[in-house]
């Protein structure tokens, strides 16, 4: 389709199977690259609804670009989230693969769970994309899921203490406390740090940060916790448990659903 006024022209595949389509948005130079694989990113989304579950037909995928620019900004049209896959030249190179086989499944996994309105903790939201798309990954190019396991393995095991329950949650700033600690408590914590002085203490929004520290290694230890479970209990059982947090009416006590549907209280893999 030629490009509407300020966009991009795109490719957009169709599903005879499921009848979902998605678009490769596309710089005018490299409309050849965008059609010699608009079957092989809609073949991948038709795998994706078996490892979500997701039982929809006619879905609307989120969009690929092929660009050039680095610095490239998609127009705001019809709610669509676009990602970036940036071309160095006019041939798909190996990073320009990886993103479309690696990355874009795990993507369009959180766009479905971002349509349920669910407020969802991060390990779970990040865990079930990184389980779910390398599912996919693994039937396209088994070479590159193979990668890309062996390398959160290696950052899981680089981090220690995952704290996957903290992961994306609201903490205080260190220098909060600090500001509102005595000179007394300040002079023991310096001697001492494991000493927690006592409050009360009062904070503002400004004073909390989320948890987003050691995030490589925290995408590993969710994708361990997936892996585990599915090792443990199956992977019917697993797709069973997700479908029923994302179907939840109101937010989900995750846990509680692990303990009922799989008979495994999950809460000592948060901490």
């Amino acid at each position: 389709m030629p490009a509407l006024s300020g966009d991009l022209p795109y490719i957009e595949a169709r599903s005879s199977i499921t009848g979902a389509r998605v678009r490769i948005y596309h710089d005018p130079e490299l409309g050849a690259a965008a059609a010699s694989k608009a079957a092989c990113f809609m073949g991948m989304l038709d795998l994706l609804p078996a490892a979500m579950p997701e039982a929809r037909s006619q879905a609307v995928w989120s969009p690929m670009v092929l660009s050039r620019n680095h610095a490239y900004l998609p127009p705001k049209r019809d709610g669509e989230l676009r990602w970036l896959n940036t071309f160095d030249a006019q041939a798909w190179s190996d990073a320009s693969m990886r993103f479309l086989v690696s990355v874009m499944p795990h993507e369009e996994v959180h766009l479905v769970q971002g349509r349920r309105g669910l407020h969802l903790p991060r390990w779970f939201t990040e865990g079930h994309a990184e389980w779910a798309g390398l599912q996919v990954t693994g039937q396209v190019r088994p070479d590159l899921a193979r990668a890309a396991r062996e390398q959160r393995a290696q950052d899981f095991r680089a981090l220690g203490a995952a704290r996957l329950g903290a992961w994306g949650g609201l903490q205080v700033k260190p220098e909060a406390v600090e500001r509102q600690l005595s000179p007394e408590d300040r002079a023991r914590r310096a001697e001492d740090p494991s000493y927690n002085p006592p409050g009360p203490f009062r904070f503002t929004p400004d004073d909390m940060v989320a948890d987003n520290s050691d995030e490589q290694g925290r995408y590993g230890a969710a994708l361990a916790l997936f892996d585990g479970l599915e090792a443990r209990h199956g992977r019917a059982a697993v797709q069973a448990w997700v479908g029923a947090v994302l179907g939840s009416k109101g937010d989900p006590d995750i846990p509680a659903l692990a303990l009922q549907m799989l008979g495994e209280d999950i809460g000592p893999l948060l901490r």
